[in-house]
C-alpha cells in the first residue's frame, strides 16, 4: 500500500486574518456609491478635475463640465451631474459655499461629510443612506369590484426626465448666482473708487471757484474799498488780506499771489 504525502498549507497569522476580516466587513457594510466615490478620489489621475481638499476632510469638483462628461460615465455609468449631487444629498453630504479666497476657482463644487476623510476607509461604514420621512397613507378606496382612477396613469420615465431637467437648471442657476455675487462685489469696489474721485474733483472745483471769485473782486473793487491794493502793495478781497502783490502788476503776478494765498488758507483749514 502506497501513501501520498500531503504538504501542510502555509500558515496564516491571526493578525492577517483579522485585518482581512475587518476589510471585508467594511466592504460589506459600505454602500456601493460611497465605495466608488472613495475609489475615484484615490485615483490621482483625476486630480485636475476632482480631488480631496487640502486637509482631506472634503472633496472638490474643480471642473463640473469635465467631471460630468469624462469621469461620471467611467465611474457611475451616467453623465448627469445633478443626479450625482442628488445621490450625495441622500447620503448626507453637504455642499460647502465657495469663499472669495477659494484656491479652486469660483465655479468649483466642494462637498463634505463628517465621516468621509482621506486615508480613513474604516469610517465609510458610518455613511448611511438617509431614511426618507414616512408619509401618512390614506386607506385605499374601493370602487366596486374594479378600481378606477379618475386620472390617467402617470409615466415614470417622463417624470424622471422632468426632475433631471429641473435639477440641471437648479445647478446652473446656483452657478449663475455665484457669478452675480462676485460681479456685484467688483461693482461695489468700483463705485467706491468713483465716489473718491468725485470728492477730489469737488475739492478742486471749490479751489478754482475761490480763485475766480478773488480775481473778480479784485478787478471790480476800487482801491481802498472792499477789495484792491493797499498802500503797502497787499491785495485785499472782501476786506481780508490775500497777499502781497509783485510789482510791476501783471496778470501772471496777480494769479501767483492769489494762488499762494488760496493754498495757504486751505493748508490752515
Amino acid at each position: 500500500m502506497s501513501y501520498i504525502a500531503i504538504e501542510p498549507l502555509p500558515s496564516t497569522s491571526r493578525q492577517d486574518v483579522q485585518s482581512a476580516t475587518r476589510h471585508d466587513d467594511t466592504q460589506s457594510t459600505t454602500s456601493e456609491f460611497v465605495r466608488k466615490l472613495y475609489k475615484m478620489l484615490e485615483d490621482t489621475s483625476y486630480d485636475n478635475v476632482v480631488a480631496w481638499g487640502p486637509r482631506g476632510d472634503c472633496f472638490v469638483v474643480k471642473d463640473m463640465n469635465e467631471f460630468a462628461t469624462t469621469i461620471l460615465p467611467r465611474i457611475f455609468k451616467h453623465s448627469n451631474f445633478a443626479s450625482f449631487v442628488r445621490q450625495l444629498n441622500k447620503y448626507d453630504f453637504h455642499k460647502v459655499r465657495n469663499m472669495d479666497d477659494n484656491p479652486f476657482g469660483e465655479h468649483s463644487w466642494t462637498f463634505r461629510h463628517p465621516d468621509f476623510h482621506a486615508n480613513d476607509r474604516s469610517s465609510l461604514e458610518n455613511i448611511k443612506r438617509k431614511v426618507p420621512t414616512a408619509r401618512r397613507s390614506s386607506p385605499p378606496r374601493s370602487y366596486g369590484h374594479e378600481s378606477h382612477s379618475p386620472y390617467p396613469p402617470s409615466n415614470p420615465a417622463s417624470h424622471q426626465a422632468q426632475i433631471t431637467s429641473l435639477q440641471n437648471e437648479i445647478a446652473r442657476l446656483e452657478s449663475v448666482q455665484d457669478d452675480m455675487a462676485l460681479h456685484i462685489r467688483h461693482m461695489e469696489k468700483n463705485y467706491q473708487n468713483v465716489l473718491n474721485e468725485m470728492v477730489d474733483f469737488q475739492r478742486t472745483m471749490a479751489r478754482q471757484d475761490q480763485l475766480m471769485q478773488g480775481l473778480i473782486e479784485y478787478f471790480l473793487s476800487p482801491s481802498g474799498n472792499d477789495g484792491g491794493l493797499s498802500s503797502s502793495g497787499n491785495l485785499t478781497v472782501g476786506g481780508s488780506l490775500v497777499g502781497e502783490l509783485q510789482v510791476p502788476l501783471t496778470p501772471a503776478s496777480l494769479t501767483a499771489s492769489i494762488l499762494g494765498a488760496q493754498n495757504g488758507s486751505l493748508g490752515t483749514s
